[in-house]
Protein backbone atom coordinates (compact mmCIF):
# COMPACT_ATOMS: atom_id res chain seq x y z
CA UNK A 1 0.00 0.00 0.00
CA UNK A 2 1.14 3.65 -0.82
CA UNK A 3 1.70 6.03 2.21
CA UNK A 4 -1.68 8.29 1.91
CA UNK A 5 0.73 12.17 0.81
CA UNK A 6 -2.39 13.95 2.75
CA UNK A 7 -1.06 12.84 5.70
CA UNK A 8 2.89 14.32 4.59
CA UNK A 9 2.30 17.60 6.63
CA UNK A 10 1.50 15.48 9.97
CA UNK A 11 4.77 13.42 8.83
CA UNK A 12 7.55 13.39 12.13
CA UNK A 13 11.07 11.40 11.32
CA UNK A 14 12.39 9.71 13.67
CA UNK A 15 14.31 11.80 15.92
CA UNK A 16 16.14 12.24 19.36
CA UNK A 17 16.31 9.00 21.77
CA UNK A 18 14.22 6.76 19.00
CA UNK A 19 16.56 7.47 16.22
CA UNK A 20 19.64 6.92 18.06
CA UNK A 21 17.39 3.60 19.45
CA UNK A 22 16.55 2.36 16.55
CA UNK A 23 20.44 2.94 14.53
CA UNK A 24 21.72 0.78 17.53
CA UNK A 25 19.23 -2.26 16.88
CA UNK A 26 19.62 -1.74 13.11
CA UNK A 27 23.35 -1.79 13.45
CA UNK A 28 23.14 -4.92 16.19
CA UNK A 29 21.19 -7.24 13.74
CA UNK A 30 23.71 -6.38 11.05
CA UNK A 31 26.07 -8.08 13.53
CA UNK A 32 23.91 -10.90 14.02
CA UNK A 33 23.52 -10.72 10.07
CA UNK A 34 27.47 -10.40 9.72
CA UNK A 35 28.05 -13.48 12.37
CA UNK A 36 25.05 -16.04 10.50
CA UNK A 37 27.31 -15.37 7.49
CA UNK A 38 30.54 -16.26 8.75
CA UNK A 39 28.92 -19.17 10.95
CA UNK A 40 27.25 -20.77 7.29
CA UNK A 41 30.71 -20.33 5.24
CA UNK A 42 32.38 -22.00 8.40
CA UNK A 43 30.34 -24.78 8.07
CA UNK A 44 28.00 -23.76 11.43
CA UNK A 45 25.86 -26.15 12.80
CA UNK A 46 22.65 -25.77 11.74
CA UNK A 47 21.10 -25.35 15.39
CA UNK A 48 23.50 -22.62 15.74
CA UNK A 49 22.13 -20.73 12.85
CA UNK A 50 18.68 -20.94 13.58
CA UNK A 51 19.40 -19.21 17.12
CA UNK A 52 21.36 -16.38 15.64
CA UNK A 53 18.23 -16.12 13.11
CA UNK A 54 15.98 -15.64 16.27
CA UNK A 55 18.28 -13.53 17.58
CA UNK A 56 18.09 -11.22 14.67
CA UNK A 57 14.48 -11.85 14.01
CA UNK A 58 14.50 -10.81 17.57
CA UNK A 59 16.07 -7.66 17.13
CA UNK A 60 14.30 -6.38 13.77
CA UNK A 61 10.73 -7.19 15.89
CA UNK A 62 12.23 -4.93 18.63
CA UNK A 63 12.54 -2.28 16.13
CA UNK A 64 9.32 -2.33 14.93
CA UNK A 65 7.75 -2.34 18.45
CA UNK A 66 10.12 1.02 18.63
CA UNK A 67 8.87 2.79 15.72
CA UNK A 68 5.22 2.15 15.44
CA UNK A 69 5.14 3.15 19.17
CA UNK A 70 7.15 6.75 17.79
CA UNK A 71 4.00 6.37 14.96
CA UNK A 72 1.60 6.46 17.23
CA UNK A 73 2.98 9.08 19.68
CA UNK A 74 3.99 11.50 17.07
CA UNK A 75 1.80 11.11 13.37
CA UNK A 76 -0.91 9.37 14.81
CA UNK A 77 -1.55 12.28 17.33
CA UNK A 78 -1.00 14.79 14.64
CA UNK A 79 -3.50 13.21 12.70
CA UNK A 80 -6.16 12.90 15.49
CA UNK A 81 -5.93 16.41 16.61
CA UNK A 82 -6.04 17.87 12.47
CA UNK A 83 -9.51 15.35 12.13
CA UNK A 84 -7.42 12.66 10.04
CA UNK A 85 -7.25 9.89 12.22
CA UNK A 86 -9.48 7.69 10.03
CA UNK A 87 -6.60 7.98 7.17
CA UNK A 88 -3.85 7.25 9.53
CA UNK A 89 -5.73 4.40 10.79
CA UNK A 90 -5.77 3.13 7.48
CA UNK A 91 -2.50 3.78 6.56
CA UNK A 92 -1.21 2.08 9.65
CA UNK A 93 -3.65 -1.14 8.88
CA UNK A 94 -2.65 -0.91 5.18
CA UNK A 95 1.43 -0.62 6.70
CA UNK A 96 0.88 -4.04 8.95
CA UNK A 97 -1.05 -6.02 6.20
CA UNK A 98 2.41 -7.09 5.20
CA UNK A 99 3.56 -8.48 9.08
CA UNK A 100 3.09 -11.73 9.99
CA UNK A 101 3.05 -10.68 13.60
CA UNK A 102 3.99 -8.25 15.96
CA UNK A 103 3.93 -8.57 19.66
Amino acid sequence: MARNRRLDALREPLQGETLADVTNRLKTVRGHVDHIIELVERGGYAIDVMRQVAAARGGLDATMRVSLRYYFEHAFVNAVKANQAQLAIDELMGALAFLRQID
